[in-house]
């Protein structure tokens, strides 16, 4: 299962890479290169709420195939596009199959466990989404770079990971009763009993996500502008490194008290921001990639402690609408992850890429700060979090 849902994320991060040669090839602004990152979003966040709940009613493996077909659709589109649109289509289709898959292959990780572990299998998924983070970029960036045909080869060579994804889904077994939910679409929904640390944790985990959305939409096209760098390999491989830091801080932070763990991702985070600042104004590839590093701790602290907080305050006060719960907790978090990269988008495209870059750094140092201290100032949850991973 993880290995299908790893696919699934790497296909999703395959564009990241070939970006800069799309604005070639079809000639569109800055902004609209955000905007196809950022419409995956809108295939991905109402996916989430709906197949969650119709994966209860017509099974894992129903749900997984449909999201592994959207899948390849969606790839397909992308290798053959000709026009602009079509990017826009290939990623919406790419965000359909990642919030279904999402929704139903968290649910399948848990029943696969002999003892229905949670926490192991938060930790298969938490895997299994950076692998997809970071290979993804990686791949396309080294195939592109040194094979021909960038913008298609990659996503061809891909297909052929599909067929052992669609072996593991069709060897699935059936486990535990299917049966009707009680709607078939999540509405998001925070009780008032938690709103306070449900808002608290979900704008850092958002703020958390809108850097990595940074590293994956505007860095290696920055890099090629201010560094001279044009390698697409090395382009992909900071979106790449990013993620790997992101897990491997969730890991090791993962006995941390979930409120502390939230204020120093965010305080690692404003000091990303603050080092994306710096190598604007003395560029310097070796620094990038300390800043890399030090955004994709942030990144890491940040989302583990604020889903625990979350998911602990909702099993607590809130158990009757802990999905509800959760489903607003990710339309938040992946709204952090589209809407700055449209933000920078825009500002490049009005201002040029080195304005926009020094601005976006100020604001997001000053989000990450005002948001850590709220957190640091709010009412702390009477129970330990940490034993609700």
């Amino acid at each position: 299962m993880g290995y299908v849902l790893t696919v699934i994320l790497l296909g999703a991060n395959m564009p990241t890479s070939v970006y800069g040669l799309y604005r070639t090839e079809f000639g569109f602004t800055p902004t609209i290169q955000t905007l196809i990152y950022g419409v995956y979003v809108a295939g991905l966040v109402p996916a989430l709420l709906f197949f969650g709940p119709l994966s209860d009613a017509l099974g894992r493996r129903t749900v997984l195939l449909t999201a592994l077909a959207l899948s390849v659709v969606g790839t397909l589109v992308l290798a053959f596009a000709d026009a602009t649109v079509w990017l826009f289509v290939g990623r919406v289709a790419q965000g359909i199959a990642v919030g279904a898959a999402s929704a139903a292959g968290s649910a399948a990780l848990v029943e696969q466990e002999p003892k229905f572990d949670h926490r192991r299998a938060a930790l298969v998924s938490t895997v299994t989404g950076a692998l997809g983070g970071a290979l993804g970029p990686l791949v396309s960036g080294a195939i592109a770079q040194y094979l021909p045909q960038p913008l298609r080869l990659p996503y061809l060579i891909f297909l052929v990971a599909f067929i052992p994804a669609l072996i593991v889904l069709l060897l699935l077994p059936r486990i535990g009763d299917i049966t009707r939910p009680k709607r078939f679409f999540q509405m998001p929904h925070v009780p008032a009993t938690i709103r306070e640390t449900f808002w608290l944790s979900s704008l850092a985990v958002a703020l958390s996500w809108g850097a990595v959305g940074l590293f994956q939409s505007v860095v290696p096209s920055w890099m090629t502008s201010l560094l001279n760098i044009d390698n697409l390999l090395l382009g992909g491989g900071a979106a790449a490194l990013v993620m790997i830091c992101s897990v491997i801080a969730q890991l090791g932070g993962s006995r941390m008290d979930p409120r502390t763990s939230v204020t120093a991702g965010l305080g690692i985070l404003a000091l990303g921001m603050i080092g994306l600042l710096v190598v604007d104004l003395v560029p310097s590839f070796a620094l990038l990639g300390v800043i890399t590093v030090v955004v994709g701790a942030g990144h890491g602290l940040a989302f583990a402690g604020g889903m625990k907080r979350v998911n602990a305050a909702a099993r607590i006060h809130a158990r009757e609408s802990h999905g509800g719960v959760l489903a607003a907790f990710f339309t938040v978090s992946y709204a952090g992850l589209a809407i700055p990269s449209i933000i920078a988008g825009i500002a490049i495209t009005i201002q040029g890429m080195q304005t926009a870059i020094i601005e976006l750094s100020i604001v997001g140092t000053l989000l990450c700060l005002s948001v850590m201290g709220f957190n640091l100032r709010g009412a702390r949850e009477p129970v330990d979090a940490r034993r609700y991973p």
